[in-house]
């Protein structure tokens, strides 16, 4: 289930404790509205979730891609042009099951290290634009995006 980020503290922090939660939670206040404690500077959006929810394996994943090409971009595994999706987590269990989600899906996965690293594929940055053609942004169908090109994004935007 996906929210928008101004509903996290709706998710329910007690039954979600010691399980994987993918946050796929991108903060766009023009759109979805303000979230007070992002914009006071009290916390990242990227570490939003992981704050409301300490006791559960947070990964981010699924915030790169738009949800219509999420459906239509996978692949077979092997296939040329099969897409590379970033994900980023403080668990290396929690991401290997990430993973293999995301693979299920047709999509390979770049580990982009811990959570607070999830601020390389955040909104406005290349990486987390790669899957939109600019000339059709959300209304084109979706460019594949190799793991190779993903990296180059992802360097663009720095390692901590």
């Amino acid at each position: 289930m996906t929210i928008p980020v101004r509903a996290y503290r709706q998710v329910p922090a007690e039954p979600l404790r010691g399980k994987v939660v993918i946050d796929t939670l991108n903060y766009d206040p023009a759109r979805l509205g303000h979230v007070p404690e992002i914009d006071a500077g009290n916390t990242p959006p990227h570490l939003l979730l992981q704050t409301h929810l300490p006791g559960s394996h947070v990964v981010k994943a699924f915030s790169s891609i738009f949800h219509r090409h999420l459906a239509t971009l996978g692949r077979p595994e092997g296939a040329p042009d099969r897409s590379t999706l970033p994900i980023a987590g403080d668990s290396d269990d929690a991401k290997r099951a990430v993973a293999t989600l995301i693979d299920s899906l047709g999509y390979d996965t770049h580990d982009v290290g811990p959570l607070a690293e999830s601020r390389r594929f955040a909104p406005g940055t290349p990486a987390q634009l790669a899957h939109l053609d600019p000339d059709g942004m959300f209304a084109a169908p979706g460019r594949p995006v190799t793991a190779a090109h993903l990296i180059t994004l992802l360097t663009a935007h720095g390692a901590s």
